[in-house]
């Protein structure tokens, strides 16, 4: 497995996912991929017809955001599967957003990888 083309990958999905672009996350997810948080479960289509809605309007982060592992651990599952798992932020020109947990689940194939689920939650105050 090339954990660095992992790492190069989920750039480019922080980056996409940022950005609001919808047709590059779908790229780089698979078709089953949901996100889970404190708000609930997003997928599929809906998922990401909730971002092109919210990019269209205005409300979605800002140029220059940037997303920010302060730790990542990646580790293999299986054959192919690996668990990325830490704590990250999000960081804009209006200001950072609080930092998060997160775990995500990663395929490689013959494709390249692809993000499988990511469920994340604010780090709980000490």
């Amino acid at each position: 497995m090339h954990l660095e083309e992992l790492r190069a990958t989920r750039a480019h999905w922080y980056e996409a996912y940022l950005a609001g672009d919808t047709e590059r996350l779908a790229a780089l997810e698979d078709p089953a991929f949901f996100a889970m948080s404190e708000a609930g479960v997003e997928a599929g289509a809906g998922r990401l017809a909730g971002i092109a809605s919210a990019v269209r309007a205005g409300r979605w982060f800002p140029a220059g955001s940037r997303a920010q592992d302060a730790q990542l651990e990646l580790r293999a599952v299986s054959d192919g599967i690996v668990s990325a798992r830490g704590l990250g932020r999000i960081t804009t020109p209006r200001g950072d957003h609080p930092p998060v947990l997160f775990t995500e689940l990663w395929q490689c194939s013959a494709q390249g990888w692809r993000a499988l689920h990511l469920h994340y939650h604010q780090q709980p105050r000490p």
